[in-house]
């Protein structure tokens, strides 16, 4: 039987919105404006430039949490990035740069694929633990807890970061909601007993889930406390205190 998983800590970023703002995650606008990048000042500056603005987005709510709880890069720990579109914004312009016959960036490239940003995480945290990086299209949230649950088999702790930018124009048609750039990155556990462990999330059998697609908003209150489930096509995931 899969362990369940218990929520230590969290951090989000999204539409320029923090968890240190003291604002609900249900309470942050999904609309369309363009908020400022995060700085990243704990990272040298030389790492800064190799990240794009999805990846400064993606390591401000993952690597303070890591340098926390696995600060001597923990190989007891597995990393799990998940995001439906990855660096798209990159993707595209390189096509771009192609169609018009200019010459591809190396580095531009290189940072597009889908594993890019976990590839710098792990360069600039030498963690050199489990990583993996994945995307199951609208079903990407629910894939990611199940790959957590299942990586808890092996590891005390999976961080897992979810991530994804403003869908560019011409990808419109195929994304059935506009979404702002975010990030939302969970430090799990399935030993009740860590220090900071919440109620356990469970999740219960695709029988008992209800046929819709996953929003960004739903989970974003399920991972407050805001909401008690968190439903999908492929399952279900119900808060479950621990005491």
């Amino acid at each position: 039987m899969a362990a369940d998983l218990h929520l230590v800590d969290y951090g989000f970023w999204v539409n320029g919105v923090t968890r240190e703002s003291g604002l609900p995650l249900s309470s942050v606008a999904l609309d369309q404006t363009a908020p400022e990048i995060p700085k990243l000042s704990f990272l040298p500056l030389m790492q800064r430039r190799r990240l794009s603005s999805l990846g400064k987005i993606a390591l401000s709510t993952l690597y303070p949490l890591f340098k926390q709880y696995a600060p001597a890069g923990d190989l007891d720990a597995a990393v799990v990035f998940a995001s439906r579109w990855g660096d798209i914004a990159l993707t595209v312009r390189s096509l771009e740069e192609l169609s018009t016959e200019k010459s591809l960036s190396p580095t531009a490239f290189s940072t597009s694929v889908h594993n890019g940003i976990g590839g710098l995480f792990s360069l600039f945290t030498g963690f050199q633990g489990h990583v993996t990086s994945l995307a199951a299209a609208e079903n990407t949230i629910s894939a990611a807890l199940t790959e957590a649950q299942a990586l808890l088999s092996e590891f005390s702790l999976v961080f897992v970061c979810l991530y994804d930018d403003r869908t560019p124009e011409v990808f419109k048609p195929y994304h059935e909601k506009a979404q702002p750039p975010f990030a939302v990155s969970l430090v799990l556990t399935s030993d009740s007993s860590v220090t900071g462990a919440k109620g356990a999330w469970v999740r219960l059998t695709p029988g008992c889930a209800v046929d819709h697609s996953e929003t960004l908003t739903d989970f974003l209150r399920f991972v407050d406390g805001e909401a008690p489930a968190f439903a999908t096509r492929q399952a279900t995931w119900r808060w479950r205190p621990t005491h």
